[in-house]
């Protein structure tokens, strides 16, 4: 079969049928053959002769730019492959080509062609170009997601300068910007914005104008996106700021928190067609900083609740130590002091407990206000808490200096009210410490807490100033507490008794009660200083629980043999517990003492705080058949008006102070009034302190019904007592 390839017509057939470009060129370039598919893809009819055309003619200067490559593959290889591009010869427009060359050796010596291949690649061009696009959308996209989450992480937990500073720094580097700002109003009444944080050309030192006036201000003003693709076509605001600076495009998104706060603005120095996607990336970004906003201004708003008494709006204690951290700080550099004016309202506990919770809250908003009044401008008031209120006070020259400060919030407060006004606390115990160099916060506050402490030991109002002597006393109170809860623990703590003598017949007719404590370091300890320590630390309640149950005892081993009575002292603390009356009917059944046969004792400074609670406390004992008794009668307030209202009592005593200046004649006649009121109510009267028989004799004149004190008998310990009543006989004392 004869070779294909020699038959001109199949070799002409494929030439002319290919749907491909095919040309054949000499070695000078000039093209001798092109197929009707190339001409057509090129846009000739015909191949031109006069002048005939030229290989470069065939293609734009993008196509020619591979043209050393080739001629360098034909020269060395006599083929080349690749990639360029055609030039349509009507519209002059760029036709992508795949490209296949090489040279064709002829025989008989005739000079050889070059034989071109082209393949329209406009399709798979655009297809290249659309899977190039995409693989830079998603490369653009993860960069976006990615930096979106950060800014999303950093809205967690980021301070506000850290979190604008990487949303600038985004938005600029993603999308290819000269300069991105957070620009924002200082006052919404501003002629200018303040531009927060910004990348690049743009600068902090820059004034861009609010309103209409600049890109950001315009987005701020209408709460509108804004698109600027051109500067020298933008009619809604003034670009001169942009176009001084260079710039002549931009984008401003704004921030909203919901009302706009300020804008994201990025800016470029080239005119732009911003895309859809650029302005949501900067959308999704100012979304991002109105939720951290959000979050920012939640956190200001809980620590500004946080660091502030809910009920008075003063700073608490947590904002308290901060200012006197900052104020020592302050005074260390300018070589001041610092005072702190600790104050704890006197007796508080009996409005808020006589009144009602609500009402001691209005009472200590009422006191705020009066404290607040009396204070320096510069001076931060403080309450710590309870009815304990801070004053920390700058700029103190002395320690005279915090006493007139001291003195006069002291006189401002105890002014008396307007009739008719709901109670507010008239009086305050103040401590005063005065910073010295070196003094820490810790210091300043303990010292004002012992100086505090030491003014409200001397009594009901006033201040004290710290000295160190109060260190001595706090550390004595701490090691006393704890030897005291060991005390009570052990069984170390005992009583003695007293007698109370019938002064008609002499007889004793009760005995009362008195803890002691022998220290075994310290010897004797006074009872005043550690029924004190014991109300300070906490453990009253047990020590009065410890007496009653003590004595009780006691009492019921003795009432086996004589007819008496016990007396037993009650903290306030137990008469304002609920569970009081429960205690004292367990500790009677436990010791098998008839109720009758216990008296409870209450003084008068105890009874002030008087309360429905104490009330009911009282009533549900007297109910028991407890005796009640009210001690100290005249030792701070009257208590004559409670024997009318509550006939519960059934004694009093004459406070010790009135029996101590008989036989004087007109004390002979307090006490004998005293006597006959209190005779009115059916109430029995006992004298205190009887140490001298002038002094017993001027008790007798007066009817008292019962005499104790050192006369009858000193308190002795339970043994003792035991052996003075087996040698009283029958129980009387002859009359002195």
């Amino acid at each position: 079969m004869p070779d294909p390839m020699d038959d001109p017509a199949i070799l002409r057939a494929l030439l002319e049928l290919s749907p491909d470009f095919v040309a054949l060129s000499e070695f000078i370039g000039q093209v001798v053959y092109v197929n009707p598919s190339g001409l057509a893809l090129v846009g000739l009819d015909e191949l031109p002769t006069d002048p005939p055309m030229t290989t470069s003619q065939f293609f734009t200067a993008r196509g020619l730019e591979v043209a050393n490559e080739a001629e360098s593959g034909l020269r060395d290889e006599g083929f080349w492959r690749g990639r360029s591009e055609l030039r349509h010869q009507v519209t002059g427009a760029g036709i992508p080509a795949a490209v296949c060359t090489f040279i064709v050796r002829r025989a008989e010596g005739r000079p050889d062609l070059i034989a071109t291949i082209i393949r329209d690649r406009t399709v798979g061009h655009r297809r290249d170009a659309e899977l190039e696009a995409a693989a830079v959308t998603a490369q653009h996209y993860a960069a976006e997601q990615e930096a979106l989450a950060e800014l999303s992480r950093l809205a967690v937990d980021a301070d506000l300068p850290e979190l604008l500073a990487a949303a600038t720094a985004a938005a600029g580097s993603l999308l290819g910007v000269e300069s991105a700002a957070v620009i924002r109003h200082d006052s919404p009444t501003d002629s200018t914005l303040r531009v927060d944080s910004v990348t690049r050309v743009l600068g902090k030192g820059a004034v861009v104008r609010a309103g209409d006036e600049s890109l950001a201000g315009y987005a701020l003003k209408h709460n509108t996106q804004v698109v600027c693709a051109d500067v020298d076509k933008e009619t809604r605001f003034n670009t001169a700021t942009m176009t001084s600076l260079g710039l002549h495009s931009g984008v401003a998104v704004p921030i909203s928190t919901p009302a706009p706060w300020g804008a994201l603005a990025i800016y470029s120095s080239y005119r732009r067609d911003y895309r859809e996607w650029e302005v949501s990336f900067l959308t999704a970004i100012t979304s991002i900083l109105s939720t951290a906003l959000a979050r920012i201004d939640l956190d200001s708003q809980l620590r500004l609740r946080g660091m502030h008494d809910t009920l008075t709006g003063l700073p608490n204690r947590a904002l308290a130590y901060e200012v006197i951290d900052d104020a020592l700080a302050r005074a260390h550099e300018e070589s001041g002091s610092v005072a702190l004016l600790l104050l704890d309202i006197d007796d508080f506990k009996i409005i808020n407990d006589s009144l009602g919770h609500e009402s001691g809250d209005l009472a200590l908003v009422r006191f705020t206000r009066r404290l607040a009044a009396a204070t320096r401008e510069r001076d931060t008031v403080a309450r710590l808490g309870g009815d304990e209120f801070l004053v920390i006070c700058e700029g103190i020259d002395s320690v005279t200096h915090a006493e007139e400060l001291a003195h006069h919030i002291e006189t401002a407060i105890a002014a008396p009210q307007p009739s008719g006004e709901a109670p507010t606390p008239l009086s305050v115990s103040i401590g005063i410490a005065v910073s010295e160099p070196g003094t820490t916060r810790r210091d300043l506050i303990h010292h004002a807490d012992l100086a505090m402490y030491r003014a409200k030991d001397s009594g009901t109002g006033g201040y004290a100033v710290f000295d160190t002597g109060d260190i001595y006393d706090a550390e004595r109170v701490r090691l006393l507490s704890i030897d005291l809860r060991h005390a009570l623990a052990h069984g170390s703590l005992t009583l003695d008794y007293q007698p109370l003598v019938d002064i008609a017949s002499g007889t004793i007719v009760a005995l009362e009660a008195l803890a002691r404590w022998d220290h075994p370091e310290l010897g004797a300890i006074s009872p005043a200083e550690f029924v004190a320590v014991a109300e300070r630390t906490g453990l009253a309640t047990a020590l009065g629980s410890w007496a009653l149950r003590t004595a009780c005892r006691q009492a019921a081993q003795w009432r086996a043999v004589w007819d008496i009575t016990i007396r037993v002292n009650v903290s306030a603390l137990q008469l304002r517990s609920s569970a009081f009356p429960d205690d004292v009917a367990a500790v009677l059944e436990e010791t098998a003492l008839p109720p009758h046969a216990l008296g409870l004792e209450i003084t008068e400074t105890t009874w002030v705080s008087d309360t429905a609670r104490v009330a009911d406390t009282l009533t549900a004992l007297h109910e028991m058949g407890v005796a009640l008794l009210l001690d100290d009668l005249g030792k701070g307030h009257s208590s004559i008006s409670y024997l009318d209202r509550y006939p519960m009592f059934e004694c009093f005593k004459i406070d010790k102070s009135y029996i101590a200046a008989l036989p004087n004649p007109r004390a002979q006649a307090v006490v004998a009034a005293i006597v006959a009121l209190a005779k009115a109510f059916d109430v029995t009267v006992v004298g205190e302190g009887v140490e001298t028989q002038a002094q017993f004799d001027s008790l007798v004149a007066t009817g008292c019904d019962l005499a104790q004190g050192y006369l009858m008998g000193r308190p002795e310990s339970a043994e003792l007592t035991t052996e003075m009543l087996r040698s009283v006989r029958a129980n009387r004392f002859a009359h002195p």
